[in-house]
Order: structure tokens, then C-alpha cells, then sequence
């Protein structure tokens, strides 16, 4: 079975694959540069700043001043001397760490009024270290030394950074998807218009199939995919064509020929039947003048005068069964009208068992028997059917002729008592010009058309002849309809 799967479906769902992916990296490569870069000028802010402290400590500029200086611009700074005490910003513990998540402490408490000698003022003890507060993971630290063994701590806040960062990532995630929407519209729309050959295609096998075998895609470029296909198509439609051509033309000439020979055959009959009816009058004739106590009437002329009776006979019968089946063929008239079957059959049975003395001949089944056909042809049936009963019958044997009516349709069994009829041979003997010599003795004046013209005659009635299976020797069984309904040969 060949998959066939929707082109523009998969075509524009691997596009659209291929564009999420790309987009997913080109986001990925955008929002790490963006974040790298964002990390490197915070890192290149901290280390000038770093350098402004260096600078300033060697001027000679004091604690306050320098950290006064270096807060500012987004960094706050905390100055510890190397006595321990500390200027600036009073959020900065004295004990960060460089990096990001430094613990900031509290700004100290502003000092009591009336106090100034108090903690922290002029003469009095340094105020105690504020206790750290939690990490704040939006900040990033640089503690830095200074030459005079003071150490300045550099706090830079990264929120902007971060905020900057998610706003990209929003942008990115949002374009994409939009970006996706409208390549999948356009995918859609462009598959449609890339794949029109193929519904034209379509539309013409449909066309074809209806009737219209001139159609054909002929391709402005058979070059490509598309085009290759279209035109394989139309080589393929003209082949077909020319095959379909070819069989009309070899039908129309076997019907004609079979119509030359069906002709020829009724000609060669009907020209035939006058000389061999002469023939077989002459020999009638001198059959019976022959004296057989004239001296020129010898005892072998009366048996040649016999044999040329026989063969006259014999090519007299042939010449019937020859005018019959090409009348068959043509499409044989029939008067129908309502016969009595039994009463032909009574007939056909006393001829019988006049022609075939040693044998026994007998009619079974109903008395009458009513149907709609053509007497005379049923009365040929019979003879037929009878004819071969007799030749293939030993001397002493049964030949039996059954009616009865089983529903609708009336039977007519002819069986006999001889050798009967091989499985395999019950179809062919109704074959025309088929004598089986394996199953049956071979007879001098049959010519194998008796059986076909039965047939032929039974199926014109809209009945029909068939060879059944019998515990001794053979069986024919002739149905017909008993309504004239059924009756197709008129």
C-alpha cells in the first residue's frame, strides 16, 4: 500500500519545525550574549571605580572624601581603614564578600541628640559593627585593597540589568510566537499555490474517469518535479489511450469476422443442404430399385449404396446442426405459446424407442406439464438429449425421461444407463465440436454439436441444460420457466 500523506500539511509543519528551532537558538545565542555583555560592563564599572579608589587613596584624599567620591553612578562603596573604622555607605557590611548575594548591613541609627561625644562621635568609641543582614541576590560586590592597607568595598546593583535581561527574553518569546503565526499563514498559503499543479491533476483523472479521454496537463516545464510528474502522467493517459484504441479496433474485428464466419456458415448450410438432399435421394432410390435377383446387383454395390445413404444422412444432420447454431448466434426467433411438455416428451420417447428397439425408453412424473415455449424447439431439446442417450446406451439398457414442475419451473431429467459422464467432463460436452472418447465409446454419426444447440436452445427459452452427477451412467437436466415472464429468446 503506498502512503499518501497531505503534502501541504507536511510541508508546512517541517517548515514551521525548522523555524521554531532556529528561532529557539537565534533567542538562546541572543539572551546569553546579552547577558554576558550586561555582566561585563558591571564588572568594567566596578573595576574603574576600583581604579578612581586607587587614585584617589594616592593623592592623599581622606576616608570620607574618597568614599564620597565612589558612591554614585549606580555603585555604592564602603571604605574600611585598616584600624577597622569604615566610611560610606552604612548599608555595606565591613565583612563582604567579593561577588554576587553580598550581605548588606542596615544603615546605622542616627545618634541621640545632646550626645556628641556618644558612639560613633567626635572623641567617643567607634559604634558597633550593625549586624548582616539576609543576601541580596540582586547585587554583585568587589572588595578591592588600597596601598595604605585600607580596603574599599564596591557594591554595583544589578536590577536594571536583570530587568533589562526578562524584558529581552519577553520580547524574544513574543516575537517568535508571533513570527510563528504568521509563517505558518504564509506557509499555508504558499503550499496551496505551490502545490495547484497537483489539484489540476487531480482534476483531470477526474475528468478522464467521466468520459473525457482528451484531456491532458501538458507542463510548461517538464523539467521539474511537478512538470516530470504531469508529463509522465500525460504519456502514461495517451498509452492508455492507444491500448483502449487498440481493443475497440481488435473487438470490432472479431465481431466482424465472427459475423463473416456466422454468415458463411449459413451460406455453406444452405448451399449445401440441396446437393447432399439429391445425394440422399438418389441413394434412397437406388437402394430400393436395387433386384436382388438381377444379375448386376451385387452385395457389395448394396453396400455402398448403405454407406452413401449413411454419410448423405450423416452430412445432412451436420448440415442442420450448422444452420441451427448460426441461427442461435444471430439471435434465434421463437414462437412461444403454452405447450404441453409431457405430450412432447411422450413423442420424443415413442421416437426413441422406435429408433433404439434394444433399448428401453420410458417417460416418468406428472401427466401434464404446462409452460411458455416454442414446441418444435423443445421438441429439438429432447431429440438431442435422447439422441445421445441412445448412442451411448448398451443394448438392454434404460434410458428414462422424468417431468416435473418444482416451484416455478418445470424439469425435464434424460438419463440413461451407460458409461456416463466424467466430473470433469460434465461442462465440456457442451462445447461445440467435443466428442470425449475417454468416457464414451466413439459414435459414427455424431459430430459433437447435438449437446451445444440443447443448450443453447433451453438457455434461449430462459431455462437451462446441465450435466448432473448420477449413481449410474449420465443425467440431463433441461429447465424452463413457467411463466412467460421469464421467456428471453422470442
Amino acid at each position: 500500500m503506498t502512503e499518501t500523506p497531505s503534502l501541504r500539511r507536511r510541508v508546512t509543519l517541517s517548515a514551521l519545525a525548522l523555524l521554531a528551532t532556529a528561532l529557539v537558538v537565534f533567542g538562546v545565542v541572543i539572551d546569553f550574549a546579552f547577558g554576558a555583555q550586561v555582566s561585563r560592563d558591571l564588572h568594567d564599572r566596578l573595576v574603574a571605580t576600583a581604579a578612581r579608589a586607587d587614585a584617589l587613596a594616592q593623592s592623599g584624599a581622606s576616608p570620607q572624601q574618597t568614599a564620597a567620591e565612589l558612591n554614585g553612578g549606580g555603585i555604592r562603596a564602603l571604605l574600611v581603614t585598616a584600624d577597622g573604622q569604615a566610611y560610606g555607605d552604612p548599608a555595606i557590611s565591613p565583612d563582604t564578600a567579593a561577588g554576587p548575594g553580598t550581605a548588606l548591613a542596615p544603615p546605622a541609627p542616627p545618634l541621640p541628640p545632646g550626645r556628641p561625644d556618644g558612639p560613633g562621635g567626635p572623641g567617643g568609641p567607634p559604634p558597633p559593627p550593625p549586624p548582616p543582614r539576609p543576601s541580596d541576590e540582586t547585587n554583585t560586590a568587589m572588595v578591592h585593597p588600597l596601598p595604605d592597607g585600607s580596603r574599599v568595598i564596591l557594591v554595583a546593583d544589578t536590577t536594571p540589568a536583570t530587568a533589562a535581561v526578562r524584558d529581552l527574553r519577553e520580547l524574544l518569546i513574543g516575537t517568535g510566537a508571533v513570527t510563528l503565526v504568521v509563517a505558518a499563514a504564509l506557509l499555508i498559503a504558499v503550499a496551496r499555490g505551490a502545490l495547484r499543479p497537483l489539484d489540476r491533476l487531480t482534476m483531470v483523472a477526474r475528468a478522464i474517469s467521466t468520459g473525457d479521454r482528451g484531456r491532458r496537463l501538458r507542463p510548461d516545464r517538464p523539467n521539474t518535479e511537478l512538470g516530470s510528474a504531469a508529463a509522465a502522467f500525460d504519456v502514461m493517459l495517451d498509452a492508455l489511450e492507444a491500448a483502449e484504441r487498440h481493443a475497440q479496433e481488435a473487438a470490432e474485428a472479431a465481431r466482424r469476422a465472427e459475423a463473416q464466419t456466422r454468415e458463411f456458415l449459413a451460406d455453406a448450410a444452405h448451399e449445401l443442404r440441396t446437393p447432399l438432399a439429391g445425394i440422399q435421394v438418389a441413394a434412397e432410390q437406388l437402394t430400393n430399385t436395387a433386384d436382388d435377383t438381377s444379375p448386376d446387383a451385387s452385395s457389395r454395390t448394396k453396400r455402398r449404396l448403405a454407406l452413401l445413404l449413411s454419410d448423405a444422412r450423416r452430412a445432412g444432420r451436420l448440415v442442420t446442426d450448422m444452420l441451427d447454431l448460426s441461427r442461435i448466434d444471430a439471435g434465434l426467433p421463437l414462437r412461444i405459446g403454452d405447450v404441453d411438455v409431457v405430450g412432447i416428451a411422450d413423442a420424443q420417447v415413442e421416437r426413441a424407442d422406435m429408433l433404439a428397439p434394444q433399448t428401453s425408453v420410458v417417460r416418468t412424473g406428472v401427466d401434464r406439464l404446462v409452460v411458455p415455449a416454442d414446441p418444435h424447439r423443445v421438441g429439438q431439446i429432447l431429440a438431442n438429449l435422447l439422441d445421445n442417450a441412445r448412442r451411448y446406451t448398451p443394448p438392454g439398457g434404460r434410458i428414462t425421461v422424468h417431468v416435473e414442475a418444482l416451484g416455478p419451473v418445470a424439469h425435464l431429467v434424460v438419463s440413461d444407463t451407460g458409461e456416463g459422464v466424467a466430473p470433469a467432463d460434465r461442462e465440456r460436452v457442451f462445447e461445440r465440436l467435443v466428442r470425449l472418447d475417454a468416457s464414451r465409446n466413439r459414435d459414427h454419426g455424431g459430430a459433437g454439436l447435438g449437446l451445444p444447440i440443447a443448450r443453447a436452445l433451453a438457455r434461449a427459452h430462459g431455462g437451462d441444460l446441465v450435466c448432473e452427477a448420477a449413481d449410474v451412467g449420465a443425467a440431463f437436466r433441461l429447465t424452463m420457466p413457467m411463466t412467460s415472464g421469464h421467456v428471453t429468446g422470442r
